[in-house]
């Protein structure tokens, strides 16, 4: 058979042709054996079944392997790959999230769990000393309670009263118990001291609920709070409270003013008379302040807005200090009354001083 290049060169060693090419090449061709001839793109040669060995300068066929996959079927493999590991990691993270909040749940549990309660209050933690405990313990009722106020806000006719929860801690009990509390007056019912002034706020439940001046006393009652005050150091007496007064007030058409209670009531009108007081005024400033309690007095006065607090309202003077200054009751709050004052900066809050002794001291 002959075997011709490109160059149409005869190939060394190649057998003589029986015949041309193109007889052959329209001969009928015979299946190829498994090991035989093997008819490639240079034409065929015979296979030999012994491991191939180059003995000529023909072209020695090379095994090669096959790749079947195609660049874009690889692609989608390793981006398939790409999405599993990610799912994995992903399932991975979430496992570890819900382990470590149980871990945390658990432990807090075994925390709240182990150990005795607080005798004082099981809301504060085991080992806290007991006066903390209970200052804890009226911070967090008061929470609570401010808490039930918020949401039964609509049950307040006058928002007034919301604003004085919000404003002052110590009047949250009050608030909180006013849509269901009876709104009539309670006796004082504690013991009474001559010379020595009781601490009173208008929202005590005894007389906070009663009406006066259109509102709760909580809330317009400073002037009738500091009278009663003033009348149980005078006269050692409790039985006239701060809704007694503010009936008194109303009584003689005076619940006026900002303050809810004119200054005409404790001067000149009579109205103190049967009630064992009697009243001088004087034109403030702090050198009368200080004389007038040095005279064993008590000093009602009408304090202007943006003065001590942010409202117009009655205060009362119950001492002077050692050093000088004086000590404030202020019915409204227990901030103003917490500290002592500087005489100068309290009378120039007002425009007269009320002084109020005991009628039968012949100091009228």
């Amino acid at each position: 058979m002959t075997y011709s290049d490109h160059g149409g060169r005869p190939r060394r060693g190649s057998a003589p042709s029986s015949g041309s090419s193109r007889s052959n090449a329209q001969g009928s061709r015979g299946r190829i054996p498994s090991q035989g001839a093997y008819h490639g793109p240079r034409g065929t040669r015979q296979r030999s079944s012994a491991p191939h060995r180059s003995s000529g300068p023909g072209y020695p066929l090379r095994a090669r392997s096959i790749n079947f996959q195609s660049g874009r079927a690889r692609r989608l493999s390793a981006n398939r790959r790409l999405l599993i590991l990610s799912a994995l990691a992903l399932v991975l993270l979430v496992l570890l999230i819900v382990g470590v909040s149980s871990c945390v749940r658990g432990c807090s549990s075994d925390q709240g769990t182990s150990g005795e309660a607080n005798p004082v209050d099981a809301r504060v933690a085991v080992g806290v000393d007991e006066d903390l405990t209970r200052r804890f313990a009226t911070e967090l009722d008061r929470g609570e309670k401010l808490a039930q106020i918020a949401a039964n806000a609509s049950a307040y006719e006058n928002p007034d009263l919301l604003e004085l929860a919000l404003d002052e801690p110590a009047a949250i009990d009050f608030v909180a118990a006013y849509p269901e509390a009876e709104k009539t007056a309670q006796s004082y019912g504690e013991d009474v001291t001559v010379g020595t002034v009781p601490e009173l706020y208008c929202w005590d439940a005894r007389w906070g609920n009663v009406d006066y001046a259109g509102a709760p006393l909580a809330l317009t009652g400073s002037g009738p709070t500091s009278l009663s005050m003033a009348y149980m150091a005078l006269t050692g007496n409790g039985d006239r409270t701060p809704a007694d007064f503010a009936q008194a007030v109303t009584d003689a058409e005076m619940a006026t003013g900002d303050s809810c209670m004119s200054g005409s009531f404790l001067d000149g009108s009579g109205a103190l008379d049967g009630t064992g007081l009697a009243c001088s005024t004087y034109t403030s400033n702090a050198d009368n302040l200080t004389q007038v309690l040095d005279n064993g007095t008590y000093i009602l006065l009408e304090a202007q807005a943006g003065m001590l607090t942010d409202a117009t309202h009655w205060v009362i003077v119950v001492t002077e200090n050692s050093d000088g200054s004086v000590q404030v009751y202020d019915p409204t709050s227990p901030e103003v009354s917490s500290k002592p004052w500087d005489p100068a900066t309290i009378a120039s809050a007002c425009d007269t001083l009320y002084a109020l002794s005991a009628s039968d001291s012949g100091d009228e």
